[in-house]
């Protein structure tokens, strides 16, 4: 039995495409087909841990039972899987176009009765309810004088807005001729330079002590004349992993530079998110409970080395993440006993 194959079916029948199911858990489409090909159990260019996580992640995009899916994993992996995935009973196949029943034709009796019975239907001298046309024309008289008492009433309001709208005018029209008298108020002058720095000065104190939530970027990078959350297209993209290893997360905060919005985020224990940033991303949580990943590697002691005061948050740059360590190949077996992700999902404009 094919463990890729049943979910390929499994897929088809809840009439999903490949090409949706990448969208939705960002697994890369030669991934997704080598996994209904079966093939990905023969590949070496993941290890074990990563091929299980892969068919887990897919499966959940079916809306599978995750324990039905493990069982079905180590039961193909020990060579005796026969097709457990298929016994579930909400799982409907859509049927092929030679399948379907054909629609049964009409005969030509009924059909003919039906002509008959339009034409008995087709008033006559003899067969109208002239008291029941008289109902008719009456209630048609009263929905009329409803149509006009409701124009009425909207002409109405539209003269009274305009008379609103235009009030000065009127008054001016009807009102006397002779020219009215103002006093012209004096143009203020120009604030001495000095001023008008401190000024700006003053506002951008109160806005950065009154600002909390969401985190803005250091004020040395604010200009008075531009707004404060600015998107800059990115030279290039980085991708961070937030992986709730040890519990989960409630919530966590991120701050992208691509947008410097704070979006709140929570996560069960066993779950990762991907997050792009250009070169700036800020993480704030429960530290203790999570990891963090770039490239496939886990960033040590990440409160230790990159906590900020200022921001209250793990400040990860693009500079840390150009260390040799990361950028080398990941390793093949997770460093923690806690495993891999269970699943990753990728967080885009968020």
């Amino acid at each position: 039995m094919s463990l890729g194959k049943d979910l390929s079916i499994i897929r088809k029948g809840l009439g999903l495409s490949l090409e949706e199911i990448q969208s939705s858990i960002k697994i890369p489409l030669l991934t997704l087909k080598s996994i209904e090909n079966d093939s990905i159990f023969s590949s070496t260019e993941h290890n074990k841990t990563y091929i299980r996580n892969f068919i887990r992640s897919y499966a959940r995009a079916l809306k599978l039972d995750e324990q039905k899916v493990v069982d079905a994993l180590d039961a193909y992996e020990a060579g005796i899987y026969d097709g457990e995935l298929l016994s579930r009973e909400d799982v409907r196949v859509t049927p092929s176009v030679e399948e379907k029943e054909e629609e049964p034709k009409e005969e030509v009796a009924p059909v003919i009765q039906k002509e008959e019975a339009k034409e008995a239907k087709k008033p006559t001298v003899e067969n109208v309810n002239w008291a029941d046309m008289g109902k008719k024309f009456s209630s048609e008289e009263a929905s009329s004088k409803t149509r006009v008492i409701i124009l009425v009433a909207f002409f109405v309001l539209a003269l009274l807005a305009t008379a609103i709208f235009f009030r000065n005018e009127i008054i001016g029209f009807f009102g006397s001729n002779e020219p009215e008298t103002s006093e012209v108020a004096p143009i203020p002058e120009a604030p001495e330079p000095e001023a008008e720095a401190e000024a700006i000065d003053t506002t951008r104190n109160s806005t950065t002590q009154n600002t909390i939530d969401p985190i803005l970027p250091p004020t040395s990078t604010l200009q008075t004349e531009t707004p404060q959350f600015i998107s800059t297209p990115p030279s290039e993209v980085n991708t961070v992993a937030v992986y709730a290893a040890f519990d989960k997360l409630e919530p966590v905060r991120v701050t992208s530079d691509l947008n410097w919005r704070t979006n709140p985020f929570w996560m069960e224990q066993g779950e990762a998110f991907y997050f792009d940033f250009n070169d700036t991303l800020l993480v704030r949580g429960q530290y203790s409970r999570m990891l963090i990943l770039y490239n496939g590697h886990v960033i040590e002691n990440a409160r230790q080395l990159y906590f900020d005061s200022e921001y209250n948050s793990l400040l990860i740059t693009k500079e840390a993440l150009e260390n040799p360590i990361y950028q080398s190949s990941p390793p093949a077996q997770f460093p923690y006993a806690e495993g891999a992700p269970d699943s990753i999902i990728y967080r885009i404009n968020f």
